[in-house]
């Protein structure tokens, strides 16, 4: 967490005053489906938001070890309200063990941060970027995550910059 919180205040340091640790939230027992052994992202998003209702100015990232799927993908790594105080990611598949590969603590953390400062553009009103070193990029494919910068494009950081003021 505390490797998130660094990245997220280093890349969005100009708009945001600070990154802050919340109590732990469970996720709610209906987001979980049997039979895919995953949460729906959806419903527990929907439980963040509900909790982040109450803010004036900030975002709410929850992240979770679950594995995620969304009624349209077989699985996510996050999901995020557009133009909303709600993010979410999800720990279980950014680490390279899940893909066969040796167990390597930074490329699990640097998979981590780029999750983090993506779901949390969507909440800035960012949509997916096309550029493919841009972190808003869409990642279908953990090859895409690790392929991406973990900051945004030029074009995607001045859209964060003009929704802020």
């Amino acid at each position: 967490m505390e490797n998130i919180s660094g990245q997220l205040e280093e890349v969005y340091s100009p708009i945001i005053d600070k990154v802050e640790f919340g109590s732990g939230l469970s996720i709610p027992p209906e987001a979980y489906s049997p039979n895919r052994e995953q949460h729906e992202a959806g419903i527990v998003l929907q439980y963040i938001s509900s909790e982040a209702s109450i803010m004036k100015n900030g975002r709410v990232l929850g992240v979770t070890e679950e594995d995620l799927y969304s009624q349209r993908l077989n699985f996510v790594f996050g999901q995020a309200q557009k133009g909303g105080k709600a993010a979410l990611m999800s720990l279980h598949r950014l680490r390279p063990e899940f893909w066969g590969q040796k167990k390597d603590r930074n490329l699990f953390l640097a998979r981590a941060a780029k999750e983090a400062v993506h779901e949390l553009g969507h909440t800035f009103g960012l949509s997916h970027c096309d550029k493919k070193s841009c972190v808003m990029t869409f990642s279908n494919r953990i090859a895409d995550t690790d392929r991406k910068e973990p900051r945004f494009c030029e074009s995607c950081w001045n859209k964060i910059e003009a929704a802020w003021r």
